[in-house]
Formats: C-alpha cells, structure tokens, sequence
C-alpha cells in the first residue's frame, strides 16, 4: 500500500525568539521552519552506535558524541568546512568557532535521540547532509538551487531552515555565538530529515509536528554533551498558555486533522497555538501516568519505520467499526490513530489531554 499523501509544502511562524517547526514534505518540496515574517521576533562514513547515558522524558537525556574531522570546503566564495561525524556530513560557512565545536556534537546528540528516545528505530543508511550557513544571504543562494519554485515565497518569511529529500537547510540565526535558536531549528528539522530519509510510512502530520516540536528543547552545560528535555521550550509553553487564558484551544479533532497552514490562514496567532497543543500532546503521550500511552507510540512509529502503518490502520477494529477505512487510504489518517492505537475512548483522552495541558502551560 502507498504511503500516505503529504502536502506540498509547510510554512510556520514563529513567536519572538521561538523556533517553530515544519511539516515532513515529499520531494521537491520543502518541509521549513520559518520564522514570524510580521517582525515579532527574530546537508561515506558508516554510521556507528554512540555511547548514550539516558534519562526520561522530564529529567533529560545526556549524549557524548565521537570526535570529528574537518576538511576545507566552501560556497560560491565562502569558504567553510565540510565536518564529518559518525552519522553527519555537515556542511558549513558558520565563523563562530564555539558554534563549529558544538553543532556536530549536537547532530548527533539529536539523531541518537530519534532513534531511542521513544521507540527503538532504524538509524539512517547513510550518513545525513546537512548545510548551516554563516547568514541567509548565503542560505538563500541554496535554497534557489534546491527548491527554486519555493525559494521566493521561503525568502519572504523570515529567518528559518527546512528539510527536503531528508537534506537540512539551515543558517545561523543567533548572534555572537550563542547557538539555542539554530540549535533548536536543526532539532526540529532534524526529525524531519531522519523520517523522510528512514521511514517508510508518512506519520501523520500533527505527530510528525509534534514529536519535531518534543525534541527541541534542549541545553548545553559549558563543555559538556547537549542534554534534551522537552519540558525546556518556554515558547510552545507560551503560546499554550495564551491559548488556555483566553478560551482559543484547538478542538482535538481539529487539532490532528487539520494541517499547520489551515491555522496558518486564520492568523499567526492560530498556528502558534497549534504548534504549542501539538508539543503539549507529544508530551502527554509520552508523559501521562507514567507513559501509559508510551507503548503504543512506540509500535505506532515502529510500524511507520516499517512501512506497515496504513495497513495497520485499515485492519483496525476502531477504524473498520467507525468507517474510517476510507480516510486512512486518501491519508487523512490523522484522527484514526487514536483509537487505533491509544484508546477507543476518545472524549476521555481529550479530557485528560486538556488537563495535562493546562498543568505543563503553568509550568
């Protein structure tokens, strides 16, 4: 069976400093996070295990990562650095040499957390290029070579990256270098390049937005490895807060139905909202009653891995007995995999869905 059908391209907002996220997009087009356009805020080596030391999804998840090389390499004049790891070939004209030391060390702290944190799932064949350049004149003349039936519409709306064909598109958003919005956005769009490079199934975008949105918080400690905690992300934390204060949240059936640019529409407001319920979702997932639905997570992004979700969903008793056979094939398949794989009482897993969200918003 096909995989499900993903839209054509993704576009998302973001808040003050915020790095918002994108949606997975088949090629050519581009799965982008982009920044607020208003003005409110601001690309062999065999791949090999790392060394991890683990914690939950509340007190972290430290990774040490192996030592990389660095040869020349340069961009239409600039030159740079192409820095090979275990899993990575990056490819950069960043100048900021505290910038240079982490990013590697970073990447593959992240691909480490894709692939363990929350189902136990296949590492990349080959190693993932990623390209972070030094500003975004620089990114701008590759994304024209990249996507050159997007790169207008990309170059009006702020600062931001994307990921097509499972390769990352980034540049250096932060200032003197201090890195947490780049590295933000290359956590992000990371899980997108891993799921377009690896999986076989399309998730369904509000998980694929979600579980992008859990793995951007993160920290660095002086020297040490970056440690990943969800719960490290005040602005999807904000944004949720807002949305509770003012009686705005998105209906569940809304929320995993509908895609980011429908919210996108109605007003940056919306889709703010929405990537701050997706990310409170993913962590209820993971976090409620001690994991209760972490389980079924994992099968559910194992059978994706797999290629098997479609035709997981169709077989469904919940799916089968409420006539949703027909959604999971035309690959409206986001509210299915709920009772297929959470629970077939829905109205008591948006309940308890909202008031874990009203508790982590007042965090």
């Amino acid at each position: 069976m096909p995989g499900l059908p993903r839209p054509l391209a993704c576009l998302v907002l973001v808040l003050l400093a915020t790095i918002p996220g994108g949606c997975r997009t088949p090629a050519p087009a581009a799965s982008g996070t982009l920044t607020d356009p208003g003005g409110d805020g601001p690309a062999v080596i065999s791949a090999g295990a790392l060394p991890i030391a683990t914690g939950d999804a509340r007190s972290g998840w430290t990774v040490r990562s192996q030592a990389p090389t660095r040869d020349a390499w340069g961009f239409h004049g600039h030159p740079g650095w192409l820095i090979a790891t275990p899993n990575y070939r990056i490819h950069t004209t960043i100048e900021h040499e505290r910038v240079l030391d982490r990013l590697p060390r970073f990447l593959e702290g992240a691909l480490e957390r894709y692939v363990s944190a929350l189902a136990d799932l296949p590492r990349p064949s080959a190693p993932l290029d990623v390209f972070v350049f030094h500003d975004r004149r620089q990114w701008g003349l590759k994304t024209r070579e990249v996507i050159p039936e997007q790169a207008g519409m990309l170059d009006r709306l702020g600062r931001g990256g994307f990921a097509t064909r499972g390769v990352a598109i980034l540049y250096y958003i932060d200032s003197g270098g201090r890195d947490r919005d780049t590295f933000a956005i290359a956590a992000h769009e990371g899980w997108h390049q891993y799921t377009q490079q690896v999986f076989r199934s399309s998730l369904p975008i509000w998980l694929e937005e979600g579980i992008a949105t859990w793995m951007e918080g993160h920290q660095f400690r002086g020297s040490a490895a970056p440690m990943f905690q969800p719960n490290i992300n005040w602005e999807r934390r904000y944004a949720l807060r807002r949305g509770l204060r003012s009686n705005r949240l998105i209906p569940l059936t809304d929320l995993v139905r509908k895609p980011p640019q429908e919210f996108l529409q109605r007003s940056k407001e919306d889709l703010l909202l929405y990537y701050g319920q997706v990310w409170a979702l993913t962590r209820f997932i993971v976090e409620h009653e001690e994991g209760r639905h972490r389980a079924a997570l994992a099968r559910l992004l194992t059978d994706a891995a797999a290629g098997r979700l479609e035709a997981s969903l169709v077989r469904a008793p919940a799916v089968l007995a409420g006539g949703g056979r027909r959604d999971v094939v035309t690959g409206n398949a986001g509210w299915w995999v709920i009772p297929a794989y959470f629970t077939d009482d829905v109205a008591a897993f948006e309940r308890e869905y909202l008031a874990f969200a009203a508790r982590i918003a007042g965090q």
